[in-house]
């Protein structure tokens, strides 16, 4: 259309829906979507049951476009190949105003001077374009439609999506070749994945960076980063501003907030990280949790290459484990631990024999 065409977005409202377009669908508003089909300036003006089109529009109008689409805030799906063609229309038959099932393309000059558009025949272009939003049922068809499109755009660019009918993903989502995506995924934001991940059933994805060879196993992640080749899951939670790096294993129960992982470290099971900044080659044990919040303050935690950190330990932040320290299973950690060496922080074991305080063995006369 180039520089000749502006178009004019008519913002819509209906008792049930309310404002069409402020509603958001796969990651953009109805009046994103509208606007989209339009490639030259592009006004917005709410609908005044009042005024013809002519005289809502008047104010709005680009004098230097020698045409202007007049579309409405209702009907998302509508395309920029439909709007072209009806321009096309426009200009091969020198109308003055080409009317869409929904919308108009007129010539500027013409609505510049006329106040009313009398009878004028409907062009008909693709009508799923013109599904309007005048209720719930509609949106949800509207919605279904667009999701479609948007599945069609990536299985046509190399994406295998095993079941498209569970499959959710935003229109700010970027995949690269060879990714597979297993039934019942949402992936939305600016999500951006990278060749050959794999995303097996139920994920949550938002704004996620995920390198090429990352594996996804039914886990929810948040504005974060994935390093090439790490495994996330089963049932992990990785939370907003992480950064994770290569061949990492974040296993099942694994909640990570605001840390910076180095690359080849591992915590498989039952753990939480919160506020920490780890070098490579780590180790996290089962039931590990960082203690990063006083009650006031969130506290950081840095753990160096080569940790290794037993199974149910506390680290209370701030504390630093500097390079291959050890720490022992069940220990809480309250000072900084200095490199290469074994931290225990737990009391020592104890036997009474012959204990009678065992009531559980007593409840049942043993």
């Amino acid at each position: 259309m180039g520089n000749k065409v502006s178009g004019i977005i008519i913002k819509t409202s209906y008792d049930k829906v309310g404002d069409t377009s402020g509603i958001q669908l796969f990651g953009k508003t109805m009046l994103q979507w509208v606007s989209l089909a339009v490639q030259g300036t592009v006004a917005t003006v709410s609908y005044n049951e009042k005024l013809s089109v002519p005289l809502n529009i008047r104010p709005y109008l680009d004098p230097e476009s020698e045409y202007t689409v007049v579309l409405y805030s209702d009907t998302p799906l509508i395309t920029a190949k439909t709007v072209a063609l009806a321009v096309k229309d426009a200009v091969d038959n020198g109308a003055n105003v080409i009317k869409m099932t929904r919308g108009f393309v007129f010539k500027t000059e013409f609505v510049q001077r006329v106040d009313k558009i009398y009878s004028v025949d409907t062009h008909y272009y693709e009508e799923e374009d013109f599904i309007t939003a005048v209720s719930f049922k509609q949106i949800a068809l509207i919605s279904e439609i667009m999701r479609n499109r948007i599945l069609s755009y990536h299985m046509r660019n190399g994406v295998m999506i095993e079941d498209p009918s569970s499959t959710f993903i935003g229109s700010g989502v970027s995949i690269g070749k060879g990714v597979r995506i297993a039934p019942n995924n949402i992936i939305s934001g600016n999500t951006v994945i990278k060749d050959n991940v794999r995303i097996d059933a139920g994920n949550n994805i938002d704004s996620c960076i995920l390198e090429s060879g990352v594996y996804m196993l039914s886990s929810r992640a948040i504005h974060s980063f994935i390093g090439k080749n790490t495994e996330v899951g089963p049932y992990a939670h990785i939370r907003e501003d992480n950064v994770i790096g290569e061949n990492c294993k974040i296993g099942d129960f694994v909640e990570l907030k605001k840390c910076h992982i180095g690359n080849n470290c591992k915590m498989s099971h039952l753990s939480y990280l919160g506020d920490v900044i780890m070098g490579h080659y780590c180790n996290v044990g089962a039931g590990v949790v960082f203690a990063n919040y006083d009650g006031k303050n969130k506290h950081t935690t840095m753990v160096g290459h080569g940790v290794f950190i037993g199974s149910k330990a506390t680290i209370v932040a701030p504390v630093t484990l500097s390079d291959g320290a050890f720490i022992a299973a069940g220990s809480t950690i309250t000072k900084d631990v200095s490199t290469k060496a074994l931290a225990i922080g737990r009391a020592r074991q104890v036997e009474k024999p012959d204990w009678k305080g065992n009531l559980y063995l007593t409840n049942r006369h043993e």
